[in-house]
């Protein structure tokens, strides 16, 4: 009988570590794309808490001459341009309002109806006619719809 003794196995060690492209390396540090859509992020929720604030306190108006709590636009924050004072008001807004672009040139202007402007800024429906378009507004801004 004959005995054959076992070689004793190798030991295998890893030296390769681990690799991670480049984008998971630095996925953790933002990046100013990153930060501006946070800081859109972060206006535009502030923006929808004030906006809902002021619809609820809207709601309880009981006379069209009492003053509304204006709404901010979801994009900037800020109080929409030309916002009515009154729910009055809302049936006497403008009905061409001049827009400036960047450029400021003359074919840079145009002109959009202060409703569309005030849906535009609320990220709201732009369709309709603009009788609709305006009664959308009022609903947005948190009053009850004018009867049929």
């Amino acid at each position: 009988m004959t005995t054959t003794m076992a070689q004793p196995a190798k030991k295998v060690t890893q030296t390769t570590t681990p690799t991670k492209s480049p984008a998971a390396a630095d996925s953790h540090i933002p990046t100013k794309d990153h930060e501006k859509a946070i800081k859109d992020l972060e206006t535009k929720v502030k923006a929808i808490n004030t906006n809902n604030i002021a619809r609820t306190a809207n709601s309880h108006l009981v006379s069209a001459d009492e003053k509304l709590h204006p709404l901010v636009s979801l994009k900037t924050g800020r109080a929409i341009d030309r916002f009515p004072e009154t729910s009055k008001g809302l049936s006497k807004l403008s009905r061409m309002y001049i827009v400036h672009h960047k450029w400021k040139t003359h074919a840079d202007l145009s002109q959009v109806t202060l409703v569309d402007a005030m849906l535009n800024a609320l990220e709201a429906d732009r369709t309709g006619k603009e009788d609709e378009k305006r009664e959308r507004l009022r609903v947005l801004v948190g009053l009850k719809p004018n009867p049929a």
